[in-house]
């Protein structure tokens, strides 16, 4: 059994967001992914995996394969393995809980 805190994964840089391991094993991980007013995250795919999005607190846009996806806080997504996802900031701090799963081959 392990046990961690998400207050524990809440940490900003200004200069760039960051992602914050909570749990991590070979066939799953569980992260926070922190942004500063304005930052953003290239668009990128996870091969083989599904992802599961929480946004815990700020608001948002995310470019999923190409479509606008305006998020704020409560809001959840599932994205499909091989999705292309990237993400752009608001005007507030945002912090995502992210839950990633290796599908099975």
């Amino acid at each position: 059994m392990e046990k961690s805190t998400v207050g524990s994964a809440l940490t900003f840089d200004e200069e760039r967001f960051t992602k914050i391991d909570i749990f991590k094993n070979r066939n799953s991980s569980m992260f926070m992914l922190n942004f500063t007013p304005g930052q953003t995250m290239k668009s990128h795919t996870h091969p083989g995996k599904e992802l599961y999005l929480h946004v815990l607190a700020g608001h948002g846009e995310f470019l999923i394969e190409d479509e606008a996806v305006n998020v704020t806080e409560g809001d959840v997504i599932h994205l499909e393995a091989d999705e292309m996802i990237g993400f752009e900031n608001g005007d507030a701090r945002t912090s995502i809980y992210v839950t990633m799963n290796r599908m099975p081959v």
